[in-house]
């Protein structure tokens, strides 16, 4: 499980740009810190006191990897399924090991306000022993009040719902879909959270960063062993920065 919870955080990092929560129902908060495993973020400890603040308007979240969505209303797929007369299927097929179908309207960000002083105060930390250069540190989070995310075990995994007909495979139907309700095909897949809310399904981390002499261990890679860039760069003073990812 843990193989494909490293694919599923990579893709959506190399597709998307965000890391991505997992286990998908785990909790992530502005100021969790700790260790990175491949791409997969380890909170252990929370920087309290740090001001935050809340984007204005929302985001939808709606990403396919390696996945089709398609609706259904052929007789024979609806009486195999089992479906009630003049209903449809909701259909998601997987191409891939930790393929993904991803969706979250209505989200909300919310940013750490001020990187340079959270920056600042680490280099603090780090001065007094109090803070290890290998850990990342949360500086925002994507708050979804209902999401759907379902990524599969291997190759040629299917789910399919029972839905009314004609109904459109749009984020909003995908994110409140009910999985004891409408749920009628469950086969290959590796992890899901359907129809689930609130959840952070996605972050930002931010790494404290010597300018000058960078350690690898802590460098963010892609999956052929690149290094990623990172989208900000923070400078603090002559010999640190921070680098958010």
């Amino acid at each position: 499980m843990n193989d494909i919870g490293q694919l599923y955080v990579s893709q959506m990092h190399d597709r998307v740009g965000f890391f991505a929560t997992w286990p998908l129902n785990q909790e992530i908060k502005i100021g969790h810190y700790g260790p990175m495993k491949g791409k997969l973020f380890q909170p252990f400890g929370q920087l309290k006191g740090l001001l935050a603040e809340v984007a204005t308007g929302k985001a939808t979240h709606d990403y396919t990897i390696s996945a089709d969505r398609v609706l259904n209303a052929q007789t024979k797929a609806l009486a195999d399924a089992g479906v009630t007369q003049g209903k449809a299927l909701l259909e998601v097929h997987f191409h891939s090991e930790a393929a993904v179908t991803f969706s979250a309207p209505e989200s909300v960000v919310t940013r750490v306000s001020n990187i340079k002083a959270l920056g600042q105060r680490l280099v603090e930390m780090l001065q007094e022993k109090n803070w290890d250069r290998k850990h990342a540190i949360v500086v925002e989070v994507t708050t979804a009040p209902m999401a759907t995310i379902i990524a599969s075990e291997k190759a040629g995994a299917e789910v399919k719902f029972e839905v009314a007909a004609n109904t459109p495979v749009s984020p909003q139907v995908m994110a409140n879909l009910d999985e004891e309700t409408q749920l009628k095909v469950f086969r290959g897949v590796g992890a899901k959270s359907i129809g689930k809310g609130p959840l952070t399904p996605l972050f930002r981390l931010a790494f404290l960063k010597r300018r000058l002499f960078r350690d690898p261990e802590i460098v963010v890679r892609g999956p052929a062993g690149e290094e990623v860039k990172p989208s900000e760069i923070v400078e603090l003073d002559d010999d640190e920065t921070m680098e958010v990812y």
